[in-house]
């Protein structure tokens, strides 16, 4: 029979630890177009800086929200405002699938999509939503990361799509939710000196960031400057929304100042590694380290190993 890997059989203990080299190929998987934005654009930003490899990936169209737009003239906006993300944020690819909002679910034919946009990519390091989360597509979301990322592995699921030469070890983008449990910084990164970056990218997002989401980041519509004022819009992103941003750095206050004691950053994301997915190797996280993030308390005895 053929054999349905890209090479060597990735699972074969040490794999990773014989071949990783350079670049890193790091993929973010939101529930719409806009999350992994919001939660990793300095991340993402680093990584693309050093020459390593980003996509972002959303599960669902953004046909909801909006107050005003119908869903198809919604999506499709919301499909041109992730290309604007594409160039300013310098990332490789943004894969927006066709899944209505508020109806993504851990569905064979979604477990099959995941498969196969993860296998396609090959990538070391996948980021995703916690499964405890206030939004039925983001909890959706990451059910079908967690059950995709063994599957990649399988040979003869998806069997149309080659496994590629790495497992991938699966990271939690920032929140605030406590139950079951709270969130937990095993890695935190500086990406303070992205902070104009991060904005930009912030209101590639029009429909969200002027509109849909105005009031949840206690504004008013009639706060928002008109379209021709570029530099006034920038400045109410930077004000309303930038806040989810900075908001780590007190949130985990002390996981900041274990990982930068004295310098209180203005601006740091967090992740949390998940129990599912590969462990990083020395490799990885010595380049993680090396742009700038600081890896927590982060021992082998924490992380369940995948055999």
């Amino acid at each position: 029979m053929k054999s349905k890997f890209r090479g060597e059989d990735p699972r074969v203990p040490g794999f990773v630890d014989r071949h990783f080299a350079p670049p890193l190929r790091v993929m973010f998987i939101g529930a719409h177009p806009d999350d992994p934005d919001v939660r990793c654009s300095g991340f993402a930003r680093t990584l693309v800086e050093a020459g390593h490899r980003v996509r972002f990936v959303a599960v669902c169209n953004g046909d909801k929200g909006h107050q005003f737009m119908d869903s198809p003239d919604l999506a499709r906006r919301r499909y041109g405002e992730s290309r604007k993300v594409i160039e300013t944020l310098g990332i490789e690819a943004y894969v927006v699938g066709d899944t209505p909002d508020c109806e993504a679910e851990p569905s064979l034919p979604l477990r099959r999509w995941v498969t196969r946009v993860i296998r396609e990519f090959g990538p070391h390091i996948i980021v995703t939503h916690r499964p405890n989360d206030y939004h039925c597509d983001h909890r959706a979301t990451a059910t079908l990361v967690q059950d995709a990322t063994y599957l990649v592995g399988v040979p003869l699921w998806c069997p149309d799509v080659p496994v590629p030469d790495v497992i991938p070890t699966v990271f939690f983008m920032g929140d605030r939710f406590t139950q079951p449990t709270p969130f937990r910084p095993d890695f935190v990164i500086d990406v303070s000196r992205h902070e104009d970056v991060i904005v930009d990218t912030f209101a590639c997002h029009e429909s969200q960031m002027f509109e849909w989401l105005v009031p949840e980041h206690g504004a008013s519509l009639d706060d928002v400057p008109p379209a021709s004022d570029v530099e006034g819009r920038r400045a109410f992103v930077r004000k309303t929304a930038l806040h989810l941003v900075a908001d780590y750095a007190h949130a985990f206050s002390d996981s900041v100042e274990q990982a930068y004691p004295g310098r209180h950053p203005k601006l740091v994301e967090v992740y949390e590694k998940s129990e599912y997915g590969r462990t990083p190797v020395q490799a990885e996280r010595d380049l993680l380290t090396s742009l700038g993030g600081v890896w927590i308390d982060s021992t082998e005895s924490k992380w369940t190993q995948v055999k």
